[in-house]
């Protein structure tokens, strides 16, 4: 998929589809809520409210490959959706691939209360995660605003 910004419907100066980009929006809400997310998160699991996320490493990490494959296909099915996604591609891969990273890092060690390592994959993974959801829900506003 090659993204050309001439048939983008997110430009500034487009007035049919969608009138305007809002990346940066969607990049700022991102890391804010994933931060507010991953603070959340990492204090639930040094507290010890959060002591089995083995389960939870897996959930992000197939969500994520999921994500990727379906993304792919509304890429090649709906020419809003792709122009969406030319978009905000960034983003996505960013959310996706933090996700498929941090996921395969929870998956792969022990997580174990009060430890560092443990903490900082936690955190990672909540934080990814967390962006990758913000990601997609302004992918699905700016597909829902293009499709009207």
């Amino acid at each position: 998929m090659i993204c050309n910004y001439e048939n983008c419907p997110c430009r500034p100066d487009r007035e049919e589809g969608c009138n305007r980009c809002e990346n940066g929006l969607a990049v700022l809400i991102g890391i804010i809520g994933g931060i507010v997310f991953t603070t959340i998160t990492v204090l639930l699991f040094i507290n010890g409210f959060l002591a089995g996320l083995g389960l939870s490493g897996w959930v992000a990490l197939v969500s994520a490959v999921v994500y990727l494959f379906a993304l792919i296909a509304l890429a090649a099915v709906s020419e809003e959706g792709k122009e969406c996604i030319c978009c905000s591609l960034g983003s996505l891969i960013f959310g996706i691939f933090g996700t498929i990273f941090s996921g395969y890092l929870s998956v792969a060690t022990t997580i174990t209360v009060g430890a560092v390592f443990s903490t900082v994959i936690v955190g990672l993974t909540a934080f990814f995660f967390a962006y990758m959801i913000i990601s997609t829900l302004f992918l699905i506003r700016c597909v829902a605003r293009c499709c009207d």
